[in-house]
C-alpha cells in the first residue's frame, strides 16, 4: 500500500516502533467538524476489516466533543484523532477497556520520563492539569464485540485553557514531532487490545497510575475521597461511614 502526505510520516514512525502488524489505515483531514463524526460516517459505508484498524486524524476540529458531550477544544498543534480497532470476539473485557488504554498511554509517556497519572475514567493528567482526554466506545453485534474505538485529544504545541497543559510546556521545548507522537498513541491503542485479557495486570496498573486528587464531578471533596479502582474497573470512594461505587457506564 502506498501512503503519501501526512499519513506517510505517521506510517513511517508506526513501522519503526511497531513493525508491520497490524496494518493501519490512516486518513488525514486538514479541518473537520469532528473526527468522531468522520469515523462514524466512514464505518457506516465501509465495514471494518479484521487485522486492519483505522484512524482519522485532523489538524484541527471545530466541533469536537468529549465525555458527556463536553466541548473539546481542538486547535492546530494538537493530536485530534478517532480510531477503531477490529475485535470480532465474545471474550473481550469491555468493562476495563478504558483502563487498558489509559495504562498503556501512561506507560508510554512515563517511558519518555513524563510523569503522568490517570484520572478515572478517561483522562491523563500531568500534575493538576489535563494533557490527554479520550472517549472509549465498544461496538457490539449481539454478544460479539465487533470493534472498539477511541476518540482522543492530546495537547502538543497548541493553546490550552487554564485547566489543560501542552506537551511543549511539560518538556519546555517546541521541538515536538506531531507524527511521532501520533504513532505512539496508535501503538498504545494496539497494546491496550493485546493486554485486555490480563485483567489483574490492568487493574493493578490502573491503581498504580490513579490520581486520588480529583473526584468525579458532582462529588464534594470535603465529604468524599477516592479509595481505589475495584476488580470490575469501577471507582470506589469513601467517607467516614460509607463506601460507594461509581460506575463508568
Amino acid at each position: 500500500m502506498k501512503v503519501i502526505g501526512s499519513a506517510a510520516k505517521t506510517f513511517f514512525y508506526l513501522k519503526k516502533i511497531q513493525g508491520q502488524y497490524p496494518s493501519w489505515r490512516l486518513l488525514y483531514k486538514i479541518k473537520c467538524k469532528s473526527t468522531e463524526n468522520e469515523l462514524t460516517n466512514l464505518l457506516g459505508y465501509s465495514e471494518i476489516k479484521k487485522n486492519q484498524p483505522v484512524a482519522i486524524i485532523a489538524r484541527e476540529q471545530f466541533s469536537g466533543f468529549g465525555q458527556n458531550s463536553k466541548t473539546w477544544i481542538s486547535p492546530n498543534g494538537g493530536i485530534w484523532l478517532s480510531a477503531a480497532y477490529p475485535i470480532f470476539s465474545t471474550e473481550f473485557e469491555s468493562q476495563i477497556f478504558n483502563l487498558s488504554f489509559g495504562i498503556k498511554i501512561c506507560e508510554m509517556l512515563r517511558k519518555e520520563n513524563i510523569n503522568v497519572c490517570l484520572k478515572w475514567p478517561n483522562d491523563i493528567f500531568f500534575g493538576s492539569k489535563k494533557l490527554i482526554g479520550f472517549l472509549p466506545r465498544v461496538i457490539t453485534r449481539g454478544k460479539e464485540i465487533i470493534y472498539v474505538r477511541i476518540g482522543l485529544g492530546m495537547n502538543l504545541l497548541n493553546y490550552t485553557p487554564p485547566e489543560g497543559i501542552s506537551l511543549s510546556k511539560v518538556l519546555q521545548s517546541k521541538n515536538i514531532d506531531k507524527h511521532y507522537w501520533t504513532a505512539k498513541v496508535l501503538k498504545a491503542f494496539h497494546d491496550s487490545i493485546e493486554c485486555n485479557n490480563e485483567k489483574e495486570y490492568v487493574i493493578k496498573s490502573a491503581n498504580k497510575f490513579l490520581t486520588k486528587s480529583f473526584l468525579p464531578s458532582g462529588l464534594c471533596p470535603r465529604t468524599w475521597k477516592i479509595k481505589d479502582i475495584d476488580s470490575n474497573g469501577d471507582l470506589r470512594i469513601e467517607n467516614e461511614t460509607q463506601l460507594k461505587v461509581i460506575r463508568r457506564f
